[in-house]
């Protein structure tokens, strides 16, 4: 069954790069490399389908791309990718992949998507009260934040868990 998307009117005149899907508005457009966007306006008002277009007309024309959609990865997966990377290009590389193991057994399988600065904090506090001494709590939370920058390179977390766990102050 071949789909049509019916082309919008509002007072009449035609909208070009906004149609319907069910009750909700979608928006078509041209990014940055020329490639064709469809995107959810995530509303049922015409309004601010329109507004929400503007704005991803005006980030093209500004050469600012679109937020990526990033896969929801596991800290397990970063750990593996990011221990598979340092191989060679880190001397310390066993050292670190020993804090890694540690850093898996306390995240495990929680989306990188998730990562706060409250719950990376937390993780730090819970290693002061198992008595380690400041710098080994300090390279820990080193490497963490090292893992996340990669992570976000690599497009599997987006920018705003690095921010957040950037904010975590060393002791």
């Amino acid at each position: 069954k071949r789909r049509t998307n019916k082309m919008e009117t509002i007072n009449g005149e035609k909208v070009r790069g906004i149609y319907k899907r069910g009750s909700t508005y979608w928006i078509r457009y041209a990014d940055v490399d020329g490639s064709i966007k469809f995107e959810s306006a995530k509303t049922n008002k015409i309004e601010k389908a329109i507004g929400f277009l503007a704005q991803r007309k005006k980030g093209v024309e500004e050469g600012i791309e679109a937020p990526k959609k990033i896969k929801s990865y596991s800290f397990i997966e970063l750990a593996e990718k990011y221990t598979a990377w340092m191989q060679g290009r880190h001397e310390s590389a066993d050292s670190k992949a020993y804090r890694i193991n540690q850093l898996k057994a306390y995240f495990g399988i929680l989306p990188l998507r998730k990562f706060t600065t409250l719950l990376v904090t937390e993780y730090q506090t819970s290693l002061i009260n198992k008595k380690l001494k400041p710098a080994s709590v300090n390279k820990n939370i080193s490497i963490l934040k090292a893992m996340i920058k990669m992570a976000v390179q690599w497009d599997m977390a987006p920018e705003i868990t690095l921010k957040n766990v950037l904010k975590v102050k060393q002791l």
